[in-house]
């Protein structure tokens, strides 16, 4: 019975030690992948909070384009809106994402300044949100529509990769 009991404690031996190092490499393995959840999540939040910015500015502009009907127009008063036509080509909202709008070039026309006024302060906006889009973003005529789009177009990195791409978001300002 001795030779029996000690046959078992030798087969035994060095069992515990690799449970121990098994259950240290499950644990690895799990705590790797919380720390992904971690870093994805915070990725994720980041691209949140871009579109988050890029949609309420882009609505904030569309909220002074209605202060503005005259601008919207590209007319010095609200009076001279019929005699467009439904033309939108003049408006003083109109911007390309390439020379920053200068309030001083509207000669002193009320509308004008406020309208140049609005874009550099969507702008900045758009800056200020950390998403960098003053350069990616525009205001361009729709003469299919008769509407004025609204674009703001940021880079982003790709998910799972170093890469970048360019999202966006965009809408149609009916005036």
């Amino acid at each position: 019975m001795l030779g029996k009991t000690m046959r078992m404690q030798s087969l035994q031996r060095g069992v515990s030690l690799i449970e121990v190092m098994v259950a240290v490499i499950v644990f690895s393995v799990g705590v790797l992948g919380i720390a992904m959840l971690q870093a994805k999540g915070s990725q994720f939040t980041k691209q949140s909070g871009a579109r988050t910015v890029a949609i309420l500015q882009a609505r904030s502009l569309a909220d002074a384009m209605r202060a503005n009907p005259a601008g919207v127009w590209g007319v010095a008063s609200q009076d001279l809106i019929s005699g467009k036509n439904g033309d939108l080509s003049g408006s003083y909202y109109l911007y390309d994402g390439t020379t920053a709008p200068d309030p001083t070039t509207c000669n002193g026309v009320a509308s004008c300044v406020a309208a140049k006024s609005d874009l550099l302060n969507w702008l900045a906006q758009l800056n200020a949100g950390a998403i960098n889009a003053g350069s990616n973003s525009s205001v361009a005529q729709d003469s299919n529509t008769g509407t004025l789009t609204v674009k703001s177009s940021w880079s982003d990195l790709t998910p799972g990769s170093t890469s970048t791409s360019t999202e966006s978001y965009q809408f149609d300002f009916q005036p």
